[in-house]
């Protein structure tokens, strides 16, 4: 064996690990940064006023923080995959698989500003009184944004991906139809179901949770 064909499978090993690695980071960056936002699902007009906003002044510049890491950690996870199929790319279904990867970065992004916006407006203006309606614009601007467009973004990422699973016979037969359920319910009722704007994270954390145990 050469040097040259050392090199490749070197390439081959590496390439899922790094996969796998940049999808833990991105899911678990995920699910903290919804988990610190969770009060905005809810929240009740009446009682936004000014300290009930800067007490979560502190959870939303974590969330601005991470933010930008989980896309990062998005976009590799997304080349990683796209890199893998090799020749077995349909150039179809991976033109969606990385065009919907990509608009779930863009609008995860605007979340996060969004976020930022907002509580950097809050604290920019500490003498003077902002209509607490503003706010509430904000927060239903990052609930429609996270638990809509996005999951909705997710669903046709997951759907283009698990059919090229399937024609490829990358992965298993079991996570190719787990992930057309999710994706299915993702596109049909993503906007009813809070709670499933985790089901996102937590199936990129199933997949790289699998690619590295395969790798091992």
């Amino acid at each position: 064996m050469n040097e040259e064909e050392i090199q490749v499978i070197r390439k081959q090993i590496r390439s899922p690990r790094s996969a796998a690695i940049a999808g833990i980071i991105y899911s678990i960056l995920m699910i903290i940064g919804m988990a610190l936002t969770r009060r905005f699902l809810s929240t009740v007009p009446a009682v936004v006023d000014r300290n009930w906003l800067l007490e979560r002044a502190d959870a939303v510049s974590v969330l601005v923080t991470i933010v930008p890491f989980a896309g990062l950690a998005f976009l590799w996870f997304t080349g990683v995959i796209r890199d893998r199929l090799g020749e077995r790319e349909d150039r179809f279904f991976s033109t969606i698989f990385l065009g919907s990867g990509i608009i779930s970065v863009m609008l995860l992004f605007i979340w996060g500003g969004t976020a930022g916006a907002l509580f950097g407006t809050l604290l920019a203006n500490s003498e003077q009184v902002v209509d607490n309606d503003v706010y509430i614009f904000g927060f239903g601007l990052m609930n429609e944004i996270i638990g809509n467009y996005a999951l909705r973004m997710g669903g046709a990422y997951m759907m283009s991906i698990g059919t090229i699973w399937t024609r490829s016979g990358q992965m298993p037969r079991w996570l190719s139809i787990v992930t057309y359920i999710l994706a299915l319910g993702f596109l049909l009722f993503a906007n009813r179901v809070r709670e499933a704007r985790y089901l996102f994270p937590g199936w990129v954390l199933v997949v790289s949770v699998y690619i590295l145990i395969l790798n091992y």
